[in-house]
């Protein structure tokens, strides 16, 4: 590890003295410790002077109201308007045993979903792939398929295997089209496409390729005005837990915390939206057990019970699973369990949901899903990367499908209904586990990102990932705009 932090400093241009090392690993986290030396020191040698300036806590400006101002949250006097729609929630219908029939049913469902949104949304007639191969010629043809295989070939033409439930075929994008060649970049395995070109013999060649892809929303709003807190990635029972800053905005959603402009929000505050890792788990990663602080997972629900606890009785909170919570990996991930959950769920304003998930609150539809994975679509899709991934909500839309590659992490469990499909179009997509607060809109439709409540991990500082912490997106569901509030200072 010593050799690890001095690389590491070495990297960023710091030179550190030998008592300063031991000093750095004194730390629970010593990496993560240098990369906030690496942030917080000046000049280029970091001693224990500046070791201990850096641990000294940093006077806060904090604004906390006086005892004499009354905090009356309007949120209390209105009446919750919570809809879950239970068919899109895997948990309680998983009936999946790992078959080879399940696998072929799990496609087939995925494939006549898709297909069912690719013809309404086309005016060509679509041909199956069986029909079509029993012409030799045909012009202006439209197919639709799952793709099988995508590669480029030694003239530079693109080469692609589409197949749908009839047949398959060879679907040739020319390298004279420029703007399909692009397009061809982002195309990613097993996504479902119609195909619109032309046969001459066993070759189909494109002209043009459509996704499923949304249409232009007129999003739903709330009747009157009342706000969402959109939170994710706690990751209670880590060391890196940043349990301050997450009791400063309970203390906010309290009027304990704020200004008056920021407690005149908190008081219109009706929901939470919580995207999954509720708490850090145990045996997730090798060496997760030293970056621990309790390594029971049943005391870890029971912490955040202790803190969710005192979030006012009239606020919602609706939490969906997530990689590290007491789930199955695979997607789509059934809620947590109720005797694991603890006191959790006996908090009777607190709802556990799998991962995705569909509630209306006051109207606006919320598809939740903790987004595992972009893992999968961050290596094959350029617009997509860990300092934006927010992108990654335009990706789902486009494509109708939250986990469109299979065979890559995380796995995909074979459902006989695929619950991953994007069927209905939401009106906010609110997705989380690469720790990173971000915000876009695509045709009308809301993408966030919510952050996390957990310091930069080594594992992080590794991959190059860039955290943002203790940063809370607060969404007003009569118009939609986000407020951006800051607990990480």
């Amino acid at each position: 590890m010593k050799d690890k932090i001095i690389s590491y400093l070495r990297e960023k241009g710091f030179l550190v003295t030998p008592e300063a090392l031991e000093e750095i690993m004194k730390e629970d986290a010593p990496l993560t410790f240098a990369e906030r030396l690496s942030e917080e020191v000046s000049g280029s040698i970091i001693d224990v002077e500046q070791i201990e300036q850096v641990r000294r806590p940093k006077e806060e400006k904090r604004i906390v109201y006086e005892p004499s101002s009354p905090f009356n949250p309007p949120a209390k006097e209105i009446e919750s308007k919570v809809v879950v729609f239970d068919e899109h929630d895997v948990t309680g219908k998983s009936l999946s045993e790992g078959k080879v029939e399940d696998f072929i049913d799990y496609f087939r469902d995925r494939f006549r979903r898709l297909s069912k949104i690719l013809k309404e949304r086309s005016g060509t007639l679509v041909k199956n792939i069986e029909a079509l191969k029993k012409k030799q010629y045909a012009d202006e043809i439209r197919i639709i398929g799952m793709i099988s295989s995508l590669h480029e070939t030694k003239k530079g033409h693109v080469l692609m295997t589409l197949e749908d439930e009839t047949d398959q075929i060879n679907v040739l994008i020319p390298k004279q089209n420029r703007d399909l060649m692009l397009f061809s970049k982002n195309l990613l395995p097993d996504e479902v496409v119609a195909v619109e070109g032309v046969l001459r013999g066993t070759l189909f060649i494109a002209q043009d390729i459509f996704r499923p892809d949304i249409p232009m929303k007129t999003p739903n709003r709330a009747d009157e005005e009342v706000y969402v807190a959109m939170i994710s990635d706690t990751h209670v029972g880590s060391k890196l837990f940043m349990e301050k800053n997450f009791v400063r905005f309970i203390d906010w959603l309290n009027g304990r915390y704020g200004d008056a402009k920021q407690r005149e929000l908190a008081g219109k505050v009706k929901y939470i939206t919580f995207a999954g890792d509720l708490c850090d788990g145990v045996g997730i990663y090798p060496g997760q057990e030293d970056e621990l602080e309790t390594d029971d997972i049943f005391k870890q629900y029971d912490k955040l019970a202790m803190l969710l606890e005192n979030v006012p009785d009239y606020i919602e909170i609706i939490a969906i699973s997530g990689n590290h919570d007491a789930v199955r990996v695979a997607d789509p991930q059934p809620a947590i369990p109720e005797y694991v959950l603890g006191h959790l769920k006996d908090l009777p304003n607190f709802r556990s949901l799998g991962s995705p998930s569909y509630v209306s609150l006051h109207g606006v539809e919320f598809l939740l899903y903790h987004g595992h994975s972009i893992h999968s679509v961050v290596p094959h899709v350029s617009t997509v990367d860990y300092k934006n991934p927010e992108m990654i909500v335009k990706e789902y839309l486009q494509r109708r499908h939250l986990h469109p590659v299979y065979g890559e992490k995380p796995p995909i469990c074979p459902e006989k209904k695929d619950y991953l499909v994007i069927e209905r179009v939401p009106d906010v997509v609110q997705v989380a586990d690469v720790h990173k607060n971000g915000y876009m809109t695509y045709k009308g439709v809301i993408g966030v990102n919510a952050g996390c409540w957990q310091n930069t991990t080594p594992y992080q500082i590794k991959q190059g990932h860039h955290p943002t912490p203790c940063i809370l997106p607060v969404m007003n569901l009569q118009t939609g705009k986000l407020n951006i509030l800051h607990f990480d200072r």
